[in-house]
């Protein structure tokens, strides 16, 4: 990780060496002298982050740089900073512009001074390979460590597995689609994280019956990650051949080899199963001696899902899901209690009292199961299956042996993973050590940390920091590191995500040996606090755990040089007491502050908050803070900027300073006095809350990168025009939401000329009260989500919004349609996936033709009492997945459970849940 810290670095300060200020005042040799050294020490990172696992002095030797790096972009963007805020215009004023900041604490002198010291500390680093043995330390545990791992890893297809749990339906459908293949090359890929059972499957189909007598001929090749193309070439070669041929085959040229191979490939029906491949470049060395006129056939098992697309975007592609906890107990069972029907039907019940909460902390992985399982068959009494319970964590999550001792290997398993990332995503992946077991992760929170501490990067021309900070994201999902939780049904990007609780313990591990986050748990303080005083980790996580909740922050404001401090409720949403005298004094080096939640005395934050110049995310979400100092003008680095607090808000006059601001969440009240100019923020993307009232409208005609906007109009001030004249150049505009508040309710209103100004729009949501909806015509092409409230529709809606083509998710909230009937025309809604029905009281009757709405996968019916029963139509929708019932009455639910006459219209959807019915 230290290598994309330097890599950053670097970067940061040829940006640096481009200001006119180094050069007026002469440092700049010395800036462009610290980065040629940072340059030269990286050359020697990638190898030594691989390696210190293994090596308390590469560790050592990777912390000092690490601390170094830091030291140097600090000193240097305070410095420049300073010199932004005295900047004036022309040359006559340069000179004033010297004086000022020589008067300030960060003085020329001072920057010199600094810059002079970091470099000789790195130069000392660089020195310290030799003298103290960190070359010979890196070069010796490499050797070491990859034959381990690759020694553990291999894989051998005569080895195969009898435990076969949870793996049944896979195992069919894999040999179906394998021998009902054509003459056409095919490769079907089997996908997931290290421990899955993805080989364990693959030798199920490569020794099944079907297959056998499908294929002539079978290969199998264990690749890995430092895979060599003729050895490979080689193994397929001799494992389809017959045993004399070895000799010949092995002195074979390259070229020879692949054509041979070849050859073989196309006159006979193979099966070549390639096992943990890693990366396209891997399949790009293969391909080549794979004809596509052939009945072979090729499977491969990978973490890495761009890998499966990439060798055949038409191929099956099969990701092996987590075994449930009764599978989980089924596995562990077979392992641990196996050939002891001696045990005491007392012992034995007592050891699955045990047993079964042992294997739902494996997580479904089995590998982690089978670890725990071949541990507890060696234990033979309920005291040392305790213990082993007490202390699961250490058995399976430990790694690092090199003794072959499966206890060891799962870590090691998952941190091939981690390893195997490039620079810039073991940052990304570290920061999940910020969240607590079983968190659901908000991506769009994530990658705006991400982007505050410059692990984000554009690297190509048209895209956003926010859309690089996405692909970071699903790179990480591709190759099986972090866990899809929701998607946008829309756009198809990741919205919530997390960990797996092993993958979790591995980030942990790695993060602590990076000494990149410190954990503090909220219960522990006292504990915790010495640790915080001696830790060199620049970023704090305070994890909180709900109820009421306290915390003293004056314990961490004596804790320097943090970058982050995060404060995480585990329930989600919920408030939390502030204690104690708050400052900032001593965290003037942060870029991310989050206080979510958090309840302070006074409602107020000291003035020093303006002191954090380096701060880039700032949330005060959800707090009770009702007044910012005007000192916040001086963040003038600040990138996201959320204060949407509970209550009233008073903000001065100072965020038109704020002109980095990329993302800006408004309180949804605005204290009076508050009286905001925001038309110098041309670099927003996404604005909540614009308070029109408070605001002047045509500020938001300086915004054209807008993609998302929330604007609140009063009821006395509808004016749609206005709103529909920013369509003009807000051309990117994806995201739109107009609320009006309901009281005093305001007149009816006609949209047709908004809806159809902005034509680009994929999601609008309207809170307010209509004369009609407008015609499908009206709506943008691209609409793929609509949200209703209170529009006090009285004819029925669908009859329009079934025609819009695109339309995937409708939700129909509070007052949004107050008839007593809807109807869904056979065709209509063609990709509607999500239907959300809310406290629509006057619902009577809803109607849903047969072939209406055939691709819904999720339907919500909340709270519509006067309904009396689903549709006929919904037993038609084959794709539904759930259906969430929740505040209807007790009659509707009787219907619909097992055995009420409507049940037949569900029984087939997967899921069903009730909620609040029994009233």
């Amino acid at each position: 990780m230290a290598e994309a810290i330097v890599s950053v670095t670097v970067q940061k300060l040829g940006e640096f060496l481009l200001e006119e200020p180094l050069f007026l005042f002469g440092i700049g040799d010395q800036v462009k002298q610290l980065q040629d050294e940072l340059k030269r020490l990286r050359c020697f990172l990638k190898d030594a982050d691989e390696k210190q696992s293994k090596s308390e002095r590469v560790r050592n030797w990777i912390a000092e740089i690490r601390e170094a790096t830091y030291d140097a972009e600090d000193v240097l963007e305070a410095f420049f900073l300073k010199a932004e805020s005295k900047k004036g215009k022309g040359i006559k004023k340069v000179f004033r512009r010297v004086a000022c900041i020589l008067g300030e604490t960060v003085s020329l002198h001072s920057v010199s001074s600094k810059i002079k010291e970091i470099t000789s500390r790195l130069s000392k680093i660089a020195e310290s390979m030799k003298d103290y043995g960190i070359k010979e330390a890196m070069d010796g545990e490499s050797l070491s460590l990859f034959k381990c791992l690759r020694e553990q890893r291999q894989s051998f297809p005569y080895a195969v597995e009898h435990n076969l749990i949870g793996l049944e339906q896979s195992l069919e459908k894999l040999v179906n689609d394998l021998v009902s293949g054509g003459e056409k090359l095919r490769v079907m890929s089997i996908c997931g994280m290290g421990g899955l059972g993805k080989t364990t499957l693959a030798k199920q189909v490569f020794h099944h019956c079907m297959v056998r007598r499908h294929f002539d001929r079978f290969a199998w090749v264990y690749v890995s990650q430092e895979f060599r193309r003729r050895h490979v070439w080689q193994e397929i070669l001799l494992n389809l051949s017959y045993k004399d041929e070895n000799q010949r085959i092995l002195g074979l040229r390259d070229e020879q080899l692949g054509e041979e191979l070849y050859r073989f490939l196309k006159r006979t029906k193979c099966l070549i199963v390639l096992d943990d491949i890693w990366g396209t470049d891997a399949w790009d060395g293969l391909k080549h001696v794979f004809p596509h006129e052939t009945g072979s056939n090729i499977i491969l098992t990978t973490r890495n899902k761009e890998v499966a697309f990439y060798a055949d975007p038409r191929g099956v592609l099969h990701e092996p899901r987590l075994l449930t906890h009764e599978e989980s107990w089924e596995l562990l069972e077979k392992i641990s209690l196996q050939g002891r029907e001696n045990l005491e039907p007392v012992l034995v019940k007592k050891l699955e009292e045990i047993g079964k909460q042992m294997a739902i902390r494996c997580g479904g992985l089995p590998l982690a199961i089978t670890v725990q399982g071949g541990l507890l068959a060696m234990k033979n009494t309920s005291n040392q299956w305790q213990r082993v319970q007490e202390n699961i964590k250490t058995y399976v999550s430990s790694g690092g042996s090199c003794n072959g001792s499966k206890s060891m290997m799962v870590a090691d398993v998952l941190s091939l993973s981690y390893e195997d990332l490039p620079p810039h995503l073991k940052q990304c992946f570290l920061y999940f050590a910020h969240y607590p077991e079983d968190f659901e992760v908000h991506v769009g929170t994530l990658v705006s940390y991400w982007i505050a501490e410059g692990m984000v990067m554009p690297v190509e021309a048209g895209m956003t920091v926010e859309d690089v900070g996405q692909d970071y994201l699903e790179e990480l999902v591709k190759r099986s590191i972090v866990m899809v939780g929701k998607r946008d049904i829309v756009t198809s990007e990741v919205m919530t995500c997390r960990m797996h609780d092993l993958m979790r313990e591995v980030c942990l591990q790695k993060a602590e040996q990076e000494s990149f986050v410190q954990v503090v748990d909220s219960r522990q303080q006292d504990e915790d606090f010495p640790s915080l005083l001696t830790n060199t980790s620049r970023r704090i996580s305070v994890q909180l755990h709900g109820g009421a909740e306290e915390h003293r922050m004056e314990r961490l404001s004596q804790v320097n040089c943090i970058r982050s401090l995060v404060y995480l409720m585990k329930n989600q949403g919920s408030q939390w007491e502030l204690l104690g005298k708050i400052s900032f004094r001593n965290m003037k080096l942060l870029r991310v502050l989050d206080l979510e939640g958090a309840q302070i005395k006074g409602g107020k934050l000291p003035d020093d908050l303006g002191d954090l110049i380096h701060l880039r995310n700032f949330s005060l979400r959800l707090t009770n803070v009702k007044e910012l100092t005007s000192r916040i003008g001086n963040l003038t680095l600040m990138i996201t900027l959320d204060l949407f607090v509970k209550g009233k808000l008073y903000i001065p006059d100072v965020i038109w300073k704020l002109q980095r601001l990329r993302h800006l969440c408004m309180p949804s009240e605005l204290d009076p006095r508050t009286k905001l100019d925001l038309s110098t923020l041309r670099n927003l993307q996404q604005l909540w809350d614009f308070p029109v009232g408070q605001c002047n409208p045509r500020d938001l005609l300086v915004m054209t990168s807008l993609r998302r906007l929330s604007i609140n109009l009063s009821s006395q001030n509808t004016d749609f025009e206005v709103v529909s004249s920013l369509s003009r150049v807000l051309k990117r505009l994806r995201g739109l939401t107009i609320n009006v508040p309901c009281e005093p309710m305001p007149p009816p209103v006609d949209i047709t000329q908004l809806v159809s100004a902005f034509a680009n729009l994929s999601e609008l949501e309207l809170f307010l009260q209509l004369e009609k909806l407008p015609g499908e015509q009206s709506f943008s092409s691209d609409l793929g989500a609509l949200r209703l409230w209170q529009c006090r529709l009285v004819d029925d809606p669908l009859l329009v919004l079934e025609k819009l083509p695109n339309l995937k998710i409708l939700q129909l909230f509070e007052g949004s349609f107050v008839g007593s009937k809807l109807h869904c025309s056979v065709n209509g809604f063609p990709r509607l996936r999500s239907l959300t029905l809310s406290q629509l009281e006057n619902l009577e009757e809803w109607v849903v033709e047969d072939g209406a709405m055939m691709c819904l996968v999720s339907l919500e019916l909340k709270c519509c009492k006067k309904l009396k029963s689903v549709p006929e139509g919904i037993r038609f929708l084959k794709k539904l997945q759930e259906v969430e019932i929740g505040n209807m009455t007790k009659a509707f639910k009787d219907k619909l459970a097992s055995g009420g006459e409507d049940f037949y219209k569900i029984q087939h959807v997967p899921c069903v849940v009730f909620e609040y019915c029994d009233v």
